[in-house]
């Protein structure tokens, strides 16, 4: 019987003190990584790719089943006008490539739609475009809100940067030049 009360009073006195208050530590959530060069150019050569071309390999006037076969991206539009592709950086950002077609199903023009996450990393991404550019181009043709260069013998790029309560990105886009009639 004393064994009985001892028990009890042990039990008791575990269940009376109140129990050690728990501290929740709250994680801070990651930092975005901030633009550093290499970022930018892993980013940039992810975007523009390898090979010979205006993008990825891809020029004016190459068959429409050839960029099917080069691109690497995810098909998300095959319309009349165009084919889109997409992919998504590894810091979440997503780039939308648009080859537009003539009537011959061949590349006319190239849209690029760039979302980027922040204002430093898309302005340190037009500033690789723009080195980039000018290196392959020579001195932009217009220097104003939206640089462009000339692709010679047939063609522009611009780059244009997009800022809305949105988004904030890149639209860089290849144009042919018209042909005369």
């Amino acid at each position: 019987m004393k064994i009985y009360y001892f028990i009890l009073i042990l039990l008791t006195i575990a269940c009376s003190n109140p129990k050690k208050t728990e501290t929740l530590e709250v994680l801070n959530p990651p930092l975005p990584k901030t633009a550093t060069t290499s970022n930018v150019q892993k980013l940039l050569n992810t975007i523009m790719g390898t090979g010979d071309g205006l993008l990825r390999g891809i020029q004016f006037g190459d068959a429409i089943a050839d960029v099917k076969k080069k691109e690497k991206a995810e098909l998300f539009e095959e319309e009349e006008t165009h084919v889109g592709y997409s992919f998504d950086t590894d810091n979440l950002e997503t780039v939308d490539i648009l080859y537009e077609k003539d009537k011959q199903n061949r590349v006319s023009g190239i849209e690029l739609d760039i979302y980027m996450n922040t204002d430093t990393s898309n302005d340190s991404l037009k500033n690789e475009l723009t080195k980039q550019f000018t290196t392959k181009y020579g001195q932009p043709i217009a220097d104003g809100e939206i640089p462009t260069w000339e692709i010679k013998p047939k063609g522009k790029v611009s780059i244009k940067v997009v800022k809305n309560k949105l988004d904030r990105g890149l639209e860089v886009r290849y144009t042919q030049n018209s042909k005369p009639i």
